[in-house]
C-alpha cells in the first residue's frame, strides 16, 4: 500500500469512529440529563444503541486494519 492510500483508509475509518464517539456521548447524556417525557427518552436510547453499534463495528474494522499493517510491515 502506498502512503496515500493507508492515509485515506485511516481517514475512512476514523472519522466515523470518532463522529459515532461524540453521538454516543451526547446521547448517553442527553438521556441522563435531558428530558424525562417518553419520546425524547426513546429517542435517545435509540440513538445511543445506534451509536454504539457503529463504535464498535468501526473499531473491529481499526484492529483489523492495524492488524493487517502490523502483518505487512513483518513481511
Amino acid at each position: 500500500m502506498t502512503e496515500d492510500e493507508l492515509k485515506k483508509t485511516w481517514k475512512k475509518t476514523i472519522t466515523p469512529f470518532i463522529v459515532f464517539v461524540v453521538l454516543l456521548i451526547v446521547s448517553v447524556l442527553f438521556n441522563r440529563l435531558g428530558s424525562k417525557k417518553p419520546t425524547p427518552q426513546t429517542v435517545s436510547l435509540f440513538a445511543s444503541v445506534y451509536s454504539l453499534t457503529f463504535t464498535i463495528f468501526y473499531a473491529i474494522k481499526i484492529i483489523k486494519f492495524r492488524q493487517t499493517l502490523k502483518h505487512l510491515n513483518e513481511n
